[in-house]
């Protein structure tokens, strides 16, 4: 699976953050463009919520050690 920079950027910190709102205040972006960016990921990773989208990135490895510790979303 091929992410983008940015995809990648966003995905960390959907595992990190518990928002919309958190992550758009954490990346410095409105949180529309999150919500595209996303958008973007659940279909690159065939997933519909943020849940599973977590689950699937933890499963390829595209998280790395940045997901430790954040299974409560």
């Amino acid at each position: 699976m091929h992410l983008t920079p940015r995809e990648s950027v966003v995905l960390r910190a959907l595992a990190e953050h518990g928002s919309v709102r958190e992550i758009a205040e954490a990346l410095v972006v409105s949180p529309h463009t999150i919500k595209t960016q996303l958008q973007g990921l659940y279909r690159k990773l065939g997933v519909t919520s943020r849940r599973s989208a977590v689950v699937v990135a933890e499963e390829l490895g595209l998280l790395g050690d940045h997901s430790a510790g954040h299974s409560e979303l």
